[in-house]
Order: structure tokens, then C-alpha cells, then sequence
């Protein structure tokens, strides 16, 4: 997280030294062009990154570059412009480089692709499903599936595994079922343990809400559940979507499930795109075609205008800020994760 602050806080002086030049010999073109900064996570350049951005090109290229009175350009704040105006108004990326902004009531719009870490973002559009929305779905699916008793499991040291472990104990709680848990080490060479305890109990399902890449762990932990005599349903969790599972070929125990803040891109965006956008290309996406929406409908860049109107862009719940988009489940056949259907 400590890397992305510095290429943030570089970026902001960079701007804050052309703005005298704009104020000087540009201020009427100014008014008219604004810059939708896209923010790199900690990991900094990476293939996640680079798709959010292929994603964000797409849907700026497709608006001409234009939302309402205002001309758009999209920065990469890893390579910041000369060209760039000032002030910047709109910022999108993962929550983690949002969080490393700083005070949040300073930038009038913020919209997260997708969540990297578990601290609530208070003032950010959420484009994709938080961690507690992955436990709350995969509870959902255990309730539908019959389940009077279930175990979760969860990353000790990994805050996003306990986030979601955490929303799925609960949720689990609140719909009647009898839950339990235990936590595991996370050096990735470590021994998993207590896997015998575990089938003792004679759970109906089980849920491992997550690791960080590269994922060997849970093919891990699953065949050793396999090995021991349980058949019932094993789901992991997405705990480090910046890799995500579906963006991975891991090993892959044969018919368990994933359950992913990552839902297939719609039909009619593969159409429009000549091809089947992967997970993080479809969320850089809709992070940009919510901010050029935002800017349309507002067609202002006053940060109450702009909020205002991403509120109520379809991307977002009644409330206007969660996502809208709904997790989705798969299943591990023949190597590759095969989607089976949306989650409540």
C-alpha cells in the first residue's frame, strides 16, 4: 500500500506545477476538458492493472471521449501528463488505491473498480461486490442448498479472508444454521491442520473464504477434505480479486465451487466488443462508463452535482453507492471454473 501512496502523492505535485501554466494560457480550454484518473494498487503495473485500463479505454473510446459539455481524457496516475488539467475531479481504481488518496472529502467523485481491501469506502461508487457481499451470497447459496450446518474457514493473517469469513459466519447465524469456524496460518508452506476435527463435526457444507495468489492452498485444503471422507459441498471465496481466481489456472479440486465478486461480462458487452472481456476488463469498464454517465447527467463538476448523479446511475443499489452487479458462482470441471449462476 506504502508504493502506491508515493506514485499518488508524485502524480498530485506533477499537477499541482501545470496548473499555473493552464491558469495562465488555457483557462477557457480548462473548463472544457477534464481528466478521469485511474489508480494503480500497491502491487503497482501489473496484468490486473493493465486491463482495468484496456476495460476504461474501451468505454472512453466508445463515448468519443466526450460526456456532456466537458471533453474526457484518462490518465494513468503511474505516468502522469503534462496535458493533465486542474483540478482533477474524477478518480476511479481498487479501493486500496483509493484509501491511499487520503482524506476522502477531498475528491468530488470516486468510483472503485472493485474491492482490495476490507476497510469500508465511505464516499466511493462501488462497481463490483464488496468481500462482505461474497460471504453474504455464499451464505445464501448453503441456505439453498439445504444446509442445516456449516463450517467456514479463514486466513488468519489475511484480513480480506476474514472479511468475508466473517460475513458469511454471520449471515449464516441470522438464516438458522448452526455455524462454526477455525482460522489457518498463512506462511504458504505451512501444514494445514485440524482437518480431521473438521469432518468430525459432519458439516453439510464447507467454506474456505479465501488466499492470496497463486491459490495452491485451497486445492490443498480441498483434496485433503476430499481424501478424509467429506462429500458435501466445498466453496472458496475470492480474497485477493486484484488475481483473481478465474484470471488464474490453478490446480483445481474437481466439483467444488468459487464464489467471485467477478460476474461474466453481459452478452451485450461481448457483442459490442467482438470478444469475452475477462473479469478485470469488464470492471475498468463500467468504472469509466459510470464516471462518464456521472459527468453526463450532471454535466457540471461540482462534486455534489457529480455524486448526485452517480447515484442514481444503474450501477448502483437503491442506496446509491453499493454495486448493483451480483457475485457469481462456479465450479471447478475438467481444470477450468464454469459459471452456474448469479447470487442473491
Amino acid at each position: 500500500m506504502k508504493r502506491a501512496g508515493g506514485w499518488i502523492l508524485g502524480f498530485l505535485v506533477i499537477a499541482s506545477m501545470t496548473a499555473a501554466t493552464w491558469f495562465v494560457v488555457g483557462p477557457a480550454l480548462n473548463r472544457k476538458t477534464i481528466a478521469v484518473i485511474f489508480l494503480q494498487s500497491g502491487r503497482g503495473d501489473t496484468p490486473t492493472s493493465r486491463a482495468l485500463l484496456r476495460g476504461a479505454t474501451r468505454a472512453l473510446d466508445e463515448a468519443g471521449s466526450r460526456a456532456g459539455k466537458f471533453k474526457v481524457i484518462l490518465i494513468n496516475h503511474a505516468s502522469p501528463s503534462p496535458d493533465a488539467p486542474d483540478p482533477i475531479d474524477v478518480w476511479f481504481g481498487t479501493s486500496e488505491a483509493i484509501l491511499d488518496l487520503g482524506d476522502q472529502q477531498r475528491w468530488p467523485l470516486l468510483i472503485s473498480a472493485f474491492e482490495t481491501h476490507p476497510r469500508e469506502l465511505s464516499r466511493a461508487f462501488q462497481i463490483t461486490p464488496t468481500f462482505e457481499r461474497q460471504g453474504q451470497a455464499a451464505a445464501a447459496w448453503a441456505v439453498r442448498k439445504g444446509a442445516t450446518r456449516v463450517f467456514v474457514i479463514y486466513e488468519d493473517q489475511n484480513p480480506r479472508s476474514a472479511a468475508i469469513g466473517m460475513a458469511f459466519w454471520t449471515a449464516a447465524k441470522a438464516s438458522g444454521l448452526e455455524a462454526q469456524g477455525c482460522a489457518l496460518g498463512t506462511p504458504p508452506n505451512s501444514s494445514i491442520s485440524r482437518v480431521d476435527d473438521i469432518v468430525a463435526i459432519k458439516p453439510d457444507l464447507i467454506f474456505f473464504a479465501g488466499e492470496s495468489a497463486p491459490y495452491g492452498r485451497t486445492f490443498e485444503l480441498f483434496s485433503m477434505l476430499r481424501k478424509e471422507g467429506f462429500n458435501g459441498p466445498l466453496i472458496a471465496g475470492e480474497a485477493d480479486p486484484e488475481v483473481s481466481f478465474l484470471a488464474t489456472r490453478p490446480d483445481l479440486a474437481e466439483g467444488t465451487y468459487l464464489v467471485s465478486p467477478f460476474a461474466p461480462a453481459p452478452p451485450e458487452l461481448a457483442t459490442r466488443m467482438g470478444f469475452v472481456p475477462g473479469p478485470h476488463v469488464t470492471a475498468g469498464y463500467y468504472a469509466m462508463k459510470a464516471a462518464l454517465e456521472a459527468i453526463d447527467h450532471a454535466n457540471s463538476m461540482e462534486p455534489e452535482d457529480l455524486r448526485r448523479a452517480a447515484a442514481k446511475l444503474p450501477y448502483f443499489d437503491a442506496q446509491g453507492k453499493a454495486a448493483l452487479r451480483k457475485c457469481a458462482l462456479y465450479v471447478a470441471r475438467n481444470g477450468r471454473f464454469e459459471f452456474v449462476e448469479l447470487l442473491e
